[in-house]
């Protein structure tokens, strides 16, 4: 890089040298600069319909890559339909940078039209928000980098004004300073050690504070030579050994999830691998002794574990594996029993109804027609909460969700960043007619970008989860339903392939014709709401 750089190419270069391949975003006047650099640097500008959308998908990159996924907006309304995909990253622990414009320099003071204080608006919903200067920007986006990746993984925020963008860069020696990094601390693994040992019914519980593909042998290995029973977390889904006989199923939020609760709630010993209380709104690991092994502390404000270690969950899951000396009271055939518990919970007795299909009969079928290595995703529903225990999942950054925020329209993007970074694999999307309603252009996106997954559209013409919070208050339904959609029709407008599916077996059949020749395609599910079973709120 020469003096005469701009803040711009500069950007471009840095992003690109660091291995980043797309930028998702909507474009303003004060970016298209922006949008030239990052083409002269072999970068992809992916338009979206929709801000979030660019966010969201920003932040799915960022978890199947490790590296983090950006996401670009205009100043004003455009920075502000950046908020729930950056707030999804925040809590959702994705790796994620997001760019904005901000009012020129020469207007900043004299006029508030778009003029709003955007870095104060993402402060809190970031590890790290940035006004860009155009003084010192490759080290402060190279610090930026490393702060989205360190953990616990998160997004950072910078802003530029589009006069400063394309003036030259000057050196300095007082830009920003990013937050300290987190050291790894291992002071309390003789405690944690010990406590593992002399448990008489250890349970262990697996999250997102790891690295999924670097840690999955290690975490399978644990588990199979302690012979300790574990869960996992949705968003953790695919590290552990789902067909393993110590496998008690998916908690916090996950269809039939009571079941498991009690389990937890009998443990002597919560061993949490990975486990990041962050997905969870219950509270079984605030009531038992917890001892963690995660990438970074996972204690909130007035919570913090019995006792944890922080840094390379391989390493400190080995260590411990090779120094166990323990053994259980728990029984194999409790564990098999409990999995047969959960499916009696989750299970319909039938598997149609008057208004449409089971959705667990329909994911079942989807599961079982769809290879291992299939990625599913999900949007946020009840149908997640389902999915989440009916989805056997065999590799890690397989199963997408959303369960730290829970961000509705979540499903969408994530499945189009998915296909894209996988051409070669089905990617499914599993989402709520009202999911679709609220991400319906992007249908245009994928189009667009000649990606095919392959969208199941649950229509119940509900809200069908917060149904169950207001039956367990016993308050009547309002602003709950909405009226029906020929999702057809809508996903032909788009050119996408489309049916309607009035039986499972048609499901099995236009699901191996995806398979068999993969393009865009949208299967309308007519769905029972009230077939929904072993859901809580």
């Amino acid at each position: 890089m020469t003096g005469s750089s701009t803040c711009n190419s500069i950007i471009a270069e840095t992003l690109r040298s660091a291995g980043i391949r797309y930028v998702f975003g909507h474009p303003g006047g004060e970016v298209v600069d922006l949008i030239e650099a990052l083409a002269q640097y072999d970068m992809e500008f992916v338009l979206t319909g929709h801000e979030s959308t660019a966010a969201f998908m920003a932040g799915v990159v960022g978890r199947m890559t490790g590296l983090p996924g950006v996401c670009l907006a205009t100043l004003g309304p455009g920075a502000c339909n950046l908020v729930l995909g950056v707030g999804c990253a925040y809590l959702d622990r994705d790796p994620l940078i997001a760019f904005s414009a901000r009012t020129a320099t020469d207007r900043y003071h004299i006029s508030n039209k778009q003029n709003l204080r955007l870095n104060d608006i993402f402060e809190p919903i970031t590890k790290w928000s940035i006004a860009l200067e155009g003084a010192g920007t490759v080290e402060t986006i190279q610090s930026a980098i490393s702060v989205t990746r360190c953990a616990p993984k998160g997004p950072v925020y910078l802003t530029l004004p589009a006069d400063v963008a394309v003036e030259p860069d000057r050196p300095t020696d007082s830009g920003p300073r990013p937050p300290a990094l987190p050291a790894s601390n291992n002071d309390a693994f003789d405690e944690i050690l010990d406590a593992i040992s002399v448990a008489r019914r250890p349970i262990g519980v697996v999250g997102l504070a790891l690295d999924p593909e670097k840690d999955v042998g290690a975490v399978r290995r644990f588990f199979s030579e302690t012979n300790i029973p574990y869960v996992v977390l949705p968003q953790a889904k695919g590290v552990a050994d789902e067909e393993g006989d110590g496998f008690l199923g998916t908690v916090a939020p996950a269809a039939g999830d009571s079941v498991i609760v009690e389990w937890l709630e009998q443990s002597d010993c919560l061993l949490g691998v990975g486990f990041d209380p962050v997905e969870s709104s219950q509270d079984w690991h605030y009531q038992r002794p917890f001892y963690s092994l995660a990438n970074g502390s996972v204690g909130f404000s007035n919570f913090r574990p019995t006792a944890e270690c922080t840094g390379d969950v391989s390493v400190l899951l080995n260590r411990l594996r090779e120094d166990y000396r323990g053994s259980s009271d728990w029984v194999r055939s409790e564990l098999s029993d409990t999995r047969r518990q959960i499916d009696v919970a989750i299970r319909p007795q039938s598997g149609a109804g008057p208004a449409g299909l089971s959705p667990y009969h329909v994911m079942s079928v989807l599961r079982e027609v769809m290879p291992r290595d299939a990625i599913a995703a999900t949007d946020v529903g009840a149908h997640k909460m389902l999915l989440a225990q009916v989805w056997r999942t065999f590799t890690p950054n397989s199963f997408l969700v959303s369960n730290g925020l829970s961000a509705m329209g979540f499903g969408v993007p994530a499945t189009l960043a998915a296909a894209l970074l996988n051409p070669q694999r089905p990617v499914v999307g599993v989402v709520g007619d009202g999911g679709l309603g609220m991400m319906v252009q992007e249908l245009e996106t994928a189009q667009r970008m000649h990606l095919k997954p392959l969208f199941v559209v649950l229509c119940d013409r509900s809200l069908a989860v917060i149904k169950v919070a207001q039956d367990m208050r016993g308050f009547p339904y309002r602003g709950v339903d909405f009226g029906p959609v020929d999702w057809v029709k809508v996903a032909d407008g788009f050119g996408a392939r489309a049916a309607t599916v009035s039986n499972l077996e048609e499901l099995r059949q236009l699901c191996a014709g995806w398979l068999e020749t993969p393009e865009l395609t949208v299967l309308a599910i007519p769905i029972d709401e009230t077939l929904y079973a072993g859901l809580t709120y």
